[in-house]
């Protein structure tokens, strides 16, 4: 016997079983007995006892002999205490019982029709195991390629369970390689989640830390991720996952082509890199402001349910067949709707019927003119907002007949929408910002509490006897305080009256040009979120979710342009003006 005869004498054990049992005469069964034969059951389970041996399972009973029944009397069994645990594991073993292809013989291991029936029965067993839990003192190694419940002795399956039980309390302990496999190719099939993101989620919090003890996982896990995200339409893009997870380097095709600006402009039937407005100077700012609006016409695309890069991209027609998870026990149960994945620029999957295909990715004719067009208008307004001597104007008939009529039955003014992208852009790359520490505006404020104090004027008494405060506004304090009467001839003060008090200002431009000033600089979303704070009683929250940006963010995007004009914010973290600007925001929002 050579080591490659010893290598697989596990598996020829099947084998020389059915040869004993084709060659030698069976005994005639004992009566009341029913005797199994291979035909019936084409499974055995085997154990493996500390000495070495082995007993048959499900179809032999004793020392393995193949064909021989051993009848015991009553009186001479010594009956065990009733195990639960392996009657469960004696139901989950039914399961493959079901299925007359099931075969682990080394002949027939790779055999593709016997690994999808080995993948059926994996799952079908992992779903009827899925809620189980143990508790077991053992630990039993075990070695396996293609670890599958049924091919485990009872201790092995005792410890798997036992140590999945931790697993999903958060307690990953170093173990034997093929249980971590075992339990990876649970998550695959979302055995044990509730979905394909809590799958995804813990796929990804098991891997980060069993790696610590085994990196051997790695090179399998990287590519079942990608596949992960394919095969179950994962709402984010793969490449914001990778870019997320810092995984970029492990797929260099998402890296490489991924948003690359010279792809574009090769693929566009406008080069906006031979252009004259393209100097050194700008060459940054171009870029940023060409994939900034790439993005919002993808959001706004998507809001009409339609794909910008399905109108750009299309796959070639040879479209070759993909098998998910390769190399995993994996079986696709349920029905997958019809749709198209774009994972990257050469990488397009398509599922028809729950068939899945493959192709890399070309660009039509009409989606080199929708980008020539983009790309074109994108310069026309960026040249406008900088002052460039010459100016530029993109034609909407640059776009194919078959692309304008789709754009118009989506209701989607592609000019309009890239005018307004780029503006976004500048005016945020433009934005002057002042930062003043939460610290510094507090000792500030304390200071012009001091100075309000030194201004104010002595009290003194009209010619009805009434007397009067009268003081300058301070800009920044937090109240004012009310005067009443008027103010003394030759004192140089101006009047202005609010609806609760009235103050006395030195006299000096009018702070409402401030107001308007600050007004025109709000976009139409900052405005629109003030009108609703000032009406109150408005779910801020479900109008910045509706308008796809964080309540945050849209607060801090109020209060910096108000730190610009006026010198402070106006809103708090909960969305509410502060009272020192109640007068001065309504008086914004209802009359200018």
């Amino acid at each position: 016997m050579n080591k490659y005869d010893k290598e697989y004498d596990a598996f020829q054990i099947f084998e020389q079983i059915r040869t004993q049992e084709e060659t030698v005469q069976q005994p005639a069964p004992s009566p009341g007995r029913d005797r199994i034969s291979w035909k019936e059951d084409p499974f055995y389970e085997i154990e493996y006892d500390a000495d070495g041996g082995w007993s048959g399972g499900a179809g032999n009973q004793g020392n393995g002999s193949a064909g021989q029944e051993y009848v015991v009397a009553p009186d001479q069994i010594d009956m065990p205490p009733r195990d639960e645990v392996r009657e469960l594991f004696n139901r989950m073993r039914d399961i493959a019982r079901e299925s007359r292809h099931l075969n682990f013989s080394s002949s027939r291991f790779y055999d593709q029709r016997t690994q999808q029936e080995n993948a059926k029965i994996f799952y079908r067993q992992g779903m009827f195991m899925e809620d189980f839990e143990d508790s077991y003192e053992k630990i039993v190694p075990y070695s396996s390629y293609f670890p599958n419940y049924q091919m485990m002795g009872y201790d092995q399956l005792r410890t798997y369970f036992t140590w999945r039980t931790r697993v999903r309390q958060g307690d990953i302990t170093n173990i034997s390689l093929s249980y971590a496999f075992l339990y990876i190719y649970e998550l695959l099939n979302n055995i044990g989640v509730d979905s394909p993101r809590e799958g995804l989620d813990k796929l990804m919090f098991f891997w980060e830390a069993f790696r610590e003890y085994d990196k051997s996982v790695d090179k399998y896990v990287v590519k079942w991720l990608k596949d992960y995200h394919v095969y179950y339409g994962m709402e984010e893009s793969f490449r914001a996952f990778a870019e997320e997870n810092q995984l970029l380097s492990q797929y260099p095709a998402l890296s490489e082509e991924e948003e690359n600006f010279d792809l574009y402009c090769g693929l566009s039937k406008y080069d906006i890199r031979k252009s004259s407005f393209y100097t050194e100077e700008r060459q940054d700012l171009v870029q940023r402001c060409f994939f900034h609006t790439l993005e919002r016409l993808r959001s706004l695309f998507l809001e009409k349910s339609r794909s910008l890069d399905d109108l750009i991209f299309v796959p070639t027609r040879n479209m070759a067949v993909w098998t998910p998870f390769q190399g995993a026990l994996f079986y696709p149960a349920g029905n997958l709707p019809d749709r198209r994945v774009v994972l990257s620029r050469r990488e397009i999957y398509l599922c028809s019927h729950g068939y899945w295909t493959f192709s890399v990715m070309i660009t039509a004719d009409s989606g080199k003119r929708l980008l020539a067009y983009v790309m074109k208008q994108m310069e026309s307004v960026l040249r406008k907002l900088t002052n460039f001597k010459y100016r530029l104007s993109a034609n909407s008939n640059i776009l194919s007949p078959v692309m304008a009529d789709e754009l118009r039955k989506a209701g989607i003014s592609l000019e309009q929408a890239v005018t307004d992208a780029v503006k976004e852009f500048y005016r945020e790359e433009t934005r002057t910002v002042v930062k003043i520490h939460p610290g510094a505006l507090e000792k500030i404020r304390e200071e012009a509490y001091a100075t309000q104090e030194k201004l104010i004027v002595p009290e003194d008494m009209t010619g009805d006897g009434m007397p009067v405060n009268i003081c300058r506004e301070i800009p920044g304090t937090e109240e004012h305080r009310e005067e009443t009467g008027k103010a003394g001839a030759g004192q140089g003060l101006a009047q202005e009256e609010t609806s609760s008090s009235v103050f006395f200002q030195e006299s000096q431009p009018q702070a409402g040009d401030i107001w308007q000033e600050l007004w025109a600089a709000l976009t139409e979303t900052e405005r629109k979120a003030l009108q609703l704070i000032q009406q109150g009683g408005t779910d801020l929250k479900t109008f910045s979710d509706e308008r796809d940006i964080m309540l945050e963010v849209l607060i801090d995007g109020i209060n910096e342009k108000a730190v610009d004009f006026v010198g402070d914010s106006l809103l708090d973290q909960e969305a509410a003006v502060y009272d020192d600007y109640i007068v001065q925001v309504k008086g914004m929002v209802e009359e200018i």
